[in-house]
Protein backbone atom coordinates (compact mmCIF):
# COMPACT_ATOMS: atom_id res chain seq x y z
CA UNK A 1 0.00 0.00 0.00
CA UNK A 2 1.18 3.43 -0.99
CA UNK A 3 0.67 6.38 1.91
CA UNK A 4 -0.81 9.85 0.89
CA UNK A 5 0.76 12.51 2.92
CA UNK A 6 -1.91 14.95 3.81
CA UNK A 7 -3.45 18.10 5.79
CA UNK A 8 -4.61 17.38 9.78
CA UNK A 9 -7.33 19.78 7.97
CA UNK A 10 -8.44 17.15 5.51
CA UNK A 11 -12.29 16.31 5.41
CA UNK A 12 -13.08 12.64 6.73
CA UNK A 13 -15.03 12.19 3.49
CA UNK A 14 -11.72 12.58 1.35
CA UNK A 15 -9.99 10.17 3.85
CA UNK A 16 -11.88 7.41 2.80
CA UNK A 17 -12.05 7.95 -0.46
CA UNK A 18 -7.64 8.11 0.08
CA UNK A 19 -8.62 4.74 1.35
CA UNK A 20 -10.47 3.38 -1.29
CA UNK A 21 -8.07 3.87 -3.74
CA UNK A 22 -5.47 1.72 -1.36
CA UNK A 23 -3.78 4.76 -0.33
CA UNK A 24 -2.90 5.31 3.79
CA UNK A 25 -4.21 9.07 4.67
CA UNK A 26 -0.93 9.95 6.88
CA UNK A 27 -2.02 13.44 8.70
CA UNK A 28 1.60 15.56 8.40
CA UNK A 29 1.76 17.53 12.23
CA UNK A 30 1.25 21.13 12.21
CA UNK A 31 4.49 23.43 11.98
CA UNK A 32 3.64 26.18 14.90
CA UNK A 33 6.00 28.89 13.06
CA UNK A 34 3.14 29.17 10.21
CA UNK A 35 0.53 30.65 10.22
CA UNK A 36 -2.61 28.90 10.89
CA UNK A 37 -3.90 28.24 7.55
CA UNK A 38 -0.97 26.72 6.16
CA UNK A 39 0.06 24.95 9.05
CA UNK A 40 -0.88 21.70 7.80
CA UNK A 41 -0.34 22.12 4.18
CA UNK A 42 2.50 19.56 3.24
CA UNK A 43 3.98 21.26 0.27
CA UNK A 44 5.11 24.16 2.91
CA UNK A 45 7.01 21.73 4.76
CA UNK A 46 8.40 18.91 2.64
CA UNK A 47 9.40 18.66 -0.86
CA UNK A 48 9.43 15.12 -2.71
CA UNK A 49 11.27 13.76 -5.28
CA UNK A 50 10.85 10.04 -6.38
CA UNK A 51 11.28 8.14 -2.43
CA UNK A 52 13.29 10.69 -1.19
CA UNK A 53 11.37 13.37 1.51
CA UNK A 54 13.03 16.71 2.46
CA UNK A 55 11.87 18.48 5.44
CA UNK A 56 12.79 21.02 7.92
CA UNK A 57 13.97 19.88 11.10
CA UNK A 58 11.77 20.73 13.66
CA UNK A 59 9.03 18.44 12.13
CA UNK A 60 7.88 15.60 14.31
CA UNK A 61 10.13 12.71 14.80
CA UNK A 62 7.11 10.23 15.59
CA UNK A 63 5.78 11.41 11.64
CA UNK A 64 9.65 10.96 10.08
CA UNK A 65 9.61 7.34 11.64
CA UNK A 66 6.37 6.58 9.75
CA UNK A 67 7.13 7.84 6.90
CA UNK A 68 10.96 6.20 6.53
CA UNK A 69 8.92 2.98 5.64
CA UNK A 70 7.82 4.11 2.62
CA UNK A 71 10.67 6.94 1.61
CA UNK A 72 14.35 8.05 2.22
CA UNK A 73 13.79 11.06 5.01
CA UNK A 74 16.29 14.14 4.51
CA UNK A 75 16.16 16.50 7.65
CA UNK A 76 16.75 20.05 5.95
CA UNK A 77 18.61 23.25 7.76
CA UNK A 78 16.36 25.56 6.29
CA UNK A 79 13.85 27.02 8.88
CA UNK A 80 10.11 27.58 8.18
CA UNK A 81 8.65 31.27 9.28
CA UNK A 82 5.11 32.61 9.92
CA UNK A 83 5.22 34.80 6.65
CA UNK A 84 6.19 34.98 2.88
CA UNK A 85 9.38 34.43 1.63
CA UNK A 86 10.35 32.59 5.01
CA UNK A 87 7.35 30.12 4.70
CA UNK A 88 8.88 28.74 1.01
CA UNK A 89 11.98 26.74 1.09
CA UNK A 90 10.46 23.75 -0.20
CA UNK A 91 7.43 24.49 -2.13
CA UNK A 92 8.93 23.80 -4.89
CA UNK A 93 7.39 22.40 -8.47
CA UNK A 94 9.01 19.49 -9.87
CA UNK A 95 8.13 17.87 -13.02
CA UNK A 96 11.08 15.28 -13.01
CA UNK A 97 13.00 17.07 -16.13
CA UNK A 98 12.91 20.65 -14.20
CA UNK A 99 11.79 22.76 -11.08
CA UNK A 100 10.57 25.47 -10.64
CA UNK A 101 10.98 28.18 -7.42
CA UNK A 102 12.22 31.50 -6.48
CA UNK A 103 15.31 30.31 -6.45
CA UNK A 104 16.84 32.50 -3.38
CA UNK A 105 15.02 31.02 -1.19
CA UNK A 106 15.52 27.18 -2.27
CA UNK A 107 16.54 24.80 0.75
CA UNK A 108 20.54 24.13 -0.09
CA UNK A 109 19.83 20.09 0.34
CA UNK A 110 17.05 19.91 -1.83
CA UNK A 111 18.85 22.44 -4.27
CA UNK A 112 22.56 20.25 -4.42
CA UNK A 113 20.15 16.73 -4.98
CA UNK A 114 18.88 18.38 -7.62
CA UNK A 115 21.44 19.75 -9.30
CA UNK A 116 23.47 15.79 -8.47
CA UNK A 117 20.26 14.71 -10.90
CA UNK A 118 20.90 17.36 -13.29
CA UNK A 119 17.08 18.67 -12.94
CA UNK A 120 17.65 22.56 -13.11
CA UNK A 121 15.80 25.23 -11.05
CA UNK A 122 14.38 27.58 -13.01
CA UNK A 123 13.82 30.83 -11.05
CA UNK A 124 10.32 32.55 -11.31
CA UNK A 125 8.47 35.30 -8.91
CA UNK A 126 6.45 32.84 -7.15
CA UNK A 127 7.63 31.53 -4.38
CA UNK A 128 4.52 28.78 -3.52
CA UNK A 129 5.56 27.12 -6.89
CA UNK A 130 4.00 23.92 -5.83
CA UNK A 131 1.14 25.49 -4.56
CA UNK A 132 0.27 27.04 -7.61
CA UNK A 133 1.05 23.96 -9.86
CA UNK A 134 -0.40 21.21 -11.17
CA UNK A 135 2.64 18.55 -12.45
CA UNK A 136 0.45 16.38 -14.84
CA UNK A 137 3.51 14.70 -15.70
CA UNK A 138 7.37 15.41 -16.48
CA UNK A 139 6.59 17.74 -19.71
CA UNK A 140 2.36 19.20 -19.03
CA UNK A 141 1.44 21.57 -16.04
CA UNK A 142 -1.20 23.77 -15.39
CA UNK A 143 -1.28 27.04 -13.37
CA UNK A 144 -2.83 30.49 -12.99
CA UNK A 145 0.71 31.42 -12.48
CA UNK A 146 2.19 33.34 -15.67
CA UNK A 147 5.16 33.52 -14.28
CA UNK A 148 5.72 29.52 -14.17
CA UNK A 149 3.78 29.53 -17.18
CA UNK A 150 6.24 31.87 -19.03
CA UNK A 151 9.19 29.77 -17.45
CA UNK A 152 7.56 26.36 -18.23
CA UNK A 153 7.49 27.16 -21.92
CA UNK A 154 10.39 28.73 -22.56
CA UNK A 155 11.57 25.49 -21.32
CA UNK A 156 9.88 23.50 -23.68
CA UNK A 157 6.73 22.32 -21.07
CA UNK A 158 3.72 22.46 -22.46
CA UNK A 159 1.61 24.32 -19.71
CA UNK A 160 -2.06 26.05 -19.68
CA UNK A 161 -2.46 29.11 -18.22
CA UNK A 162 -5.78 29.62 -16.17
CA UNK A 163 -7.79 31.96 -14.51
CA UNK A 164 -6.34 32.67 -10.80
CA UNK A 165 -9.37 32.23 -8.13
CA UNK A 166 -12.39 29.74 -7.87
CA UNK A 167 -10.35 27.27 -5.46
CA UNK A 168 -10.99 27.92 -1.76
CA UNK A 169 -8.19 28.45 1.04
CA UNK A 170 -9.90 28.94 4.45
CA UNK A 171 -8.30 32.16 5.67
CA UNK A 172 -7.07 33.90 2.01
CA UNK A 173 -9.22 34.94 -1.01
CA UNK A 174 -8.55 32.19 -2.85
CA UNK A 175 -6.00 29.06 -3.16
CA UNK A 176 -4.26 27.55 -5.90
CA UNK A 177 -4.40 24.28 -8.21
CA UNK A 178 -1.39 22.45 -7.25
CA UNK A 179 -2.35 22.90 -3.63
CA UNK A 180 -6.06 21.02 -4.10
CA UNK A 181 -4.35 18.48 -6.31
CA UNK A 182 -2.35 15.06 -5.79
CA UNK A 183 -1.01 12.97 -8.63
CA UNK A 184 -1.09 9.18 -9.37
CA UNK A 185 0.72 7.63 -12.45
CA UNK A 186 -2.69 7.02 -13.74
CA UNK A 187 -4.72 9.77 -12.25
CA UNK A 188 -5.36 13.39 -11.22
CA UNK A 189 -6.75 13.51 -7.57
CA UNK A 190 -8.70 16.73 -6.52
CA UNK A 191 -9.86 17.59 -3.21
CA UNK A 192 -13.40 18.16 -4.56
CA UNK A 193 -15.29 19.40 -7.60
CA UNK A 194 -14.43 22.32 -9.88
CA UNK A 195 -17.79 22.11 -11.99
CA UNK A 196 -17.36 25.66 -10.49
CA UNK A 197 -14.09 27.18 -11.80
CA UNK A 198 -14.33 29.06 -15.11
CA UNK A 199 -11.79 26.92 -16.87
CA UNK A 200 -13.18 23.84 -15.72
CA UNK A 201 -13.61 21.95 -18.97
CA UNK A 202 -9.95 23.28 -19.77
CA UNK A 203 -8.55 21.96 -17.11
CA UNK A 204 -10.56 18.69 -17.38
CA UNK A 205 -8.81 18.57 -21.12
CA UNK A 206 -5.81 19.02 -20.36
CA UNK A 207 -5.78 16.28 -18.04
CA UNK A 208 -7.99 13.90 -20.21
CA UNK A 209 -5.93 14.20 -23.17
CA UNK A 210 -2.88 12.89 -21.11
CA UNK A 211 -4.24 10.02 -20.71
CA UNK A 212 -4.80 10.65 -16.90
CA UNK A 213 -8.33 10.16 -15.15
CA UNK A 214 -10.04 12.25 -12.56
CA UNK A 215 -10.80 11.45 -9.59
CA UNK A 216 -12.91 13.91 -7.02
CA UNK A 217 -12.17 12.83 -3.10
CA UNK A 218 -15.23 14.75 -2.21
CA UNK A 219 -18.61 16.31 -3.16
CA UNK A 220 -17.62 19.66 -2.21
CA UNK A 221 -15.63 22.16 -4.28
CA UNK A 222 -12.04 21.91 -4.07
CA UNK A 223 -10.20 23.36 -1.28
CA UNK A 224 -6.26 24.13 -0.99
CA UNK A 225 -4.84 22.15 1.66
CA UNK A 226 -1.57 21.77 0.24
CA UNK A 227 -0.60 18.86 -2.21
CA UNK A 228 -1.69 16.11 -1.44
CA UNK A 229 2.39 13.46 -1.73
CA UNK A 230 1.62 10.27 -2.77
CA UNK A 231 4.47 7.36 -1.60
Amino acid sequence: MKIAIISPDTSEAIKRNLQKLDLEPMEIPRCTSVERPLSGHPDIQIFIHEKSVFCHHEIEISFLKRIEKYAQVIICESRIGESYPLNIPYNIACTGLIAFHKRSHTDSRVAEYLDLRKIPIVNVNQGFAKCATLIIDENHIITADRSIHRAAVANEITSLLIESGDIELPGYQYGFIGGATGTLSDAILFTGKISNHRDYRRICEGIEERGKQIIYLSEENAVDLGTIFVI
